[in-house]
């Protein structure tokens, strides 16, 4: 097979002019992707690898967007399936962000074709797309970042694979978590033919919701007329998890189970605590203004008359950023102090992004000057704005009727995207359909943090192959073999359950293994 631009013709795609296609042979690469960058799986190790890179790009006629859709075709031992590569955060994809591009590599490495799209831009920084200089929101750009470019993805792939090998995929399949996940579930309900299995993990169902509703915390901060230090926070998680750990019969610094925490973070008002926010050690007594906002972030936020607008942290989850190895992990009740003690809120990147550019408008506005009034206000502007754009709704029937599959996990220590969030939806597919299990399945992960980060938790790494053989040889998976990230130089090993089931743990704690754990109701 001859890696030539001359041999790959412009896919057919109804309402889009091709304006590029070139290809390139890249030849025995190494391939060393680990756990945390190929989304849904494990470690990938390879030597010798060999495809096809084509890039093409295209527009819609009457917009100024130009979308790049990247290809990776193996030159040999390609396995005749092809896997969609999904974005995070504020991108679609595309083989500039650095999780979808070493997620590319780890799919071609294993024998897919891989493909992943841009959307139409490849920043990282929101600033620098939503808005024009009119002030106006860049919507051909939004709307191709939400669902319009992910057909074209689907068939761009399959188009451009079958020229290369004259045959189509048998298979395609959609990988993805975080803005990737919701971007699979978004397939499913609008583009229910496109792929035959989609991962979706730690999915944001609803984009301007969770934009929006991530601020809550600092709201209520700032009702309060007092900002608590994140050291407090931090006792506060340590004590909720000591206090929950054993409820599951076995001591591993996570709480299986936060639902049936009972914690009470008053319990703990008063109890005196090392801590350094200020930049010099010093001891402090964890305060009522700690308690409440502990509890205010596990409830989610609330509407003026008490009902939820949307959906609060689990109990170990973070609450404030802290270091976790190399990387830093957010937290939505962050505050910054000073050396005299004084402390301000830091709001979460995800929320400031999104009011100051999506609903105000003004890449300079001060969201801390947010009122709990004006809250309520800005999140149902957020909802009737552009929750026909960004809002999933729960309607699987022609997914399921075309027979395809759906696997999900989300971490219950998710600190980003509540877990609530994607057990709701699931829920009110369920309601509609009690064979759901038939084609879709979520397992809530135990003291996971998004996607893969945190400081500990149970990651299934085998989630997607567990997909492959669910599609292709109809094995449903009852359950997915998860590890623990290496702490003080041990590893558990557990299983994750398919929601509304939970592990219970039935060993001895000498020594942890996948036998030791069951999946009840």
């Amino acid at each position: 097979m001859m890696c030539s631009p001359s041999l790959i013709p412009y896919p057919e795609l109804p309402g889009a002019q091709f304006t590029s296609l070139t290809a390139s042979l890249v030849s025995n690469l190494t391939i060393n992707i680990p756990e945390s960058g190929y989304t849904n799986n494990g470690a990938v190790s390879a030597q010798g690898v060999s495809f096809c890179n084509v890039t093409t790009t295209y527009t819609h006629p009457g917009t100024t967007v130009t979308v790049t859709v990247n290809i990776y075709l193996p030159t040999t031992n390609w396995n005749g399936r092809m896997q969609g590569i999904g974005g995070g955060g504020w991108t679609a994809g595309g083989v500039h962000f650095p999780l979808s591009s070493m997620s590319m590599l780890g799919a071609v490495a294993e024998g897919y074709s891989a493909v992943t799209t841009n959307a139409g831009h490849s920043a990282l920084d929101p600033a620098d797309w939503v808005l024009l200089s009119s002030g106006k929101v860049n919507m051909p750009l939004l709307e191709e970042f939400g669902p319009s470019s992910l057909n074209d993805l689907s068939i761009i792939g399959k188009a451009i694979t079958q020229s290369y090998y004259g045959k189509p995929p048998l298979y395609s399949y959609w990988n993805g978590c975080s803005q990737g996940g919701g971007q699979g579930i978004k397939l499913a309900t609008t583009y229910p033919t496109a792929f035959d299995g989609i991962a979706a993990s730690a999915p944001a169902l609803d984009f301007t919701g969770l934009g929006v509703g991530s601020l809550w915390p600092q709201i209520v901060m700032k009702s309060l007329g007092r900002y608590q230090k994140n050291c407090e926070l931090l006792a506060i998680t340590e004590a909720a998890v000591e206090y929950c750990d054993g409820n599951d019969g076995l001591i591993d610094g996570i709480i299986s189970d936060p639902d049936a925490c009972t914690f009470d973070p008053f319990s703990v008002v008063g109890r005196p605590i090392t801590c350094d926010d200020t930049g010099s050690s010093e001891t402090v007594h964890i305060s009522k203004v700690a308690a409440k906002v502990a509890n205010a972030t596990w409830a989610g936020a609330r509407a003026m008359d008490g009902t939820r607008l949307w959906w609060g942290l689990k109990k170990g989850a973070s609450l404030v950023e802290e270091k976790v190895g190399f990387a830093i992990q957010p937290g939505l009740a962050t505050t910054v102090c000073s050396k005299d003690g004084n402390c301000i809120g830091k709001p979460s990147m995800a929320a400031d992004q999104c009011i100051r550019l999506l609903i105000k408008k003004d890449p300079d506005f001060d969201i801390s000057t947010i009122t709990m009034a004006e809250f309520e206000d800005i999140f149902w502007d957020a909802e009737e704005e552009y929750g026909p754009l960004f809002k999933i709704q729960p309607n699987l029937d022609s997914f399921r009727d075309a027979g395809g599959k759906i696997l999900s996990y989300h971490g219950l220590a998710d600190s980003i995207i509540p877990p609530d969030s994607t057990r709701d939806f699931y829920e009110r597919v369920a309601a509609k359909d009690k064979d759901i299990h038939d084609y879709y399945r979520l397992f809530e992960a135990p003291g996971l943090a998004h996607c893969y980060s945190g400081r500990g938790g149970y990651y299934p790494a085998g989630i997607f192959k567990a997909l492959v053989s669910w599609v292709e040889d109809g094995i449903p998976p009852h359950e997915l073999a998860a590890s623990t990230f290496p702490r003080n130089g041990s590893i558990h090993d557990g299983i994750l359950c398919p929601y509304p089931q939970k592990a219970y743990y039935s060993g001895l704690g000498s020594s942890v293994m996948t036998e030791d754990f069951r999946c009840e109701n």
